[in-house]
């Protein structure tokens, strides 16, 4: 094909050959022109979008500007900090509470076996210390101090769960222990303690193997600690009286009762009635005579039992003694 051109003021005559190919070259010069000035349209009217339209922005191409990917990473730092500053205040009440629960257990501990009770805390100790802490490190990733925070989280998790067991082994053990007050009254009315005494029938001098309680006739007779009963009897001295059998060898004996509920081989909880104040045997009167014997030996129940502080009572003030005694 052959296009003439005729200037109009020289007439001057031109002549151009359009061949098949070069038709091609001049359309793929145009379609290249218009595909740049698409995609320099796209780019410049994103940019102009993200300035003053960041929500058109995300709506046409999902795009995210680096200032709200830098306020997202600082909210989620923020609710990082919060989770880890809630984390350590859970380890500090953690340690309150351990603390607390060693004191109580030390307290309600009996002398005799206190020394099993620390078996667990003593003997030699070492190795690296790694204290639990929640603080995200500036060198690291959130996506790393998050990471890390979850595993402390699950290792803070595994410890609670053993102290769990841990405590509720210790509490079960202590709950079989004849710690507890044997009468089911408010405690104040222990009439003569443990050791030597003056005998209420000889008026000699002679050991008191246990404590008694001054009570009113039919007042309740409680297990002190969870265990089997070992011994229902009745003899002279004791009057019908109930044995029972504790864990690490002890045996808790209720005497001078007036009734008796239980029967040998029966399992009692602590605080379950067992019986009945009375007189019975060699006693002048209504009580509870108490005994702790451990491995056959005798032991002052004042070191094994869990006393509460005695009511009403002015300081420096005994009990007031009465006639009910062995």
């Amino acid at each position: 094909m052959q296009l003439i051109w005729v200037s109009g003021a020289t007439s001057k005559v031109q002549k151009f050959n359009i061949t098949p190919r070069g038709l091609m070259k001049i359309g793929f010069a145009i379609a290249t022109f218009f595909v740049l000035c698409g995609i320099g349209i796209h780019f410049v009217g994103f940019k102009m979008a993200l300035q003053v339209r960041p929500d058109l922005a995300r709506a046409m191409g999902g795009v995210v500007t680096f200032e709200e990917l830098d306020a997202l990473d600082a909210a989620y730092k923020e609710e990082l900090e919060r989770l880890q500053a809630q984390l350590s205040k859970s380890i500090e009440k953690i340690s309150e509470l351990k603390t607390l629960k060693d004191r109580f257990a030390d307290l309600a501990t009996p002398a005799p076996v206190k020394s099993k009770l620390a078996e667990n805390t003593s003997g030699a100790r070492g190795g690296p210390f790694k204290p639990f802490t929640f603080k995200i490190d500036p060198n690291k990733s959130i996506d790393k101090n998050f990471n890390e925070t979850v595993l402390s989280s699950k290792e803070l998790n595994l410890i609670l769960t053993k102290f769990k067991t841990d405590w509720s082994s210790q509490y079960d053990w202590l709950n079989q222990l004849p710690i507890g007050v044997p009468v089911a009254s408010q405690f104040g009315s222990m009439s003569s303690n443990y050791g030597m005494r003056i005998d209420p029938f000889t008026k000699n001098l002679a050991h008191h193997s246990g404590i008694d309680f001054q009570a009113s006739p039919g007042t309740g007779i409680v297990a002190s600690g969870y265990g089997t009963i070992s011994k229902v009897a009745t003899d002279s001295i004791y009057g019908k009286y109930v044995e029972i059998s504790h864990a690490d060898g002890f045996i808790s004996k209720y005497a001078h009762a007036q009734k008796v509920f239980v029967k040998p081989g029966e399992q009692v909880s602590k605080g379950q009635l067992i019986a009945e104040v009375g007189s019975t045997g060699r006693s002048t009167g209504p009580h509870l005579h108490y005994e702790i014997i451990r491995n056959g030996s005798h032991l002052n129940p004042a070191q094994v039992l869990l006393m509460p502080r005695q009511a009403n009572l002015p300081p420096n003030t005994k009990p007031t003694t009465a006639v009910a005694q062995q």
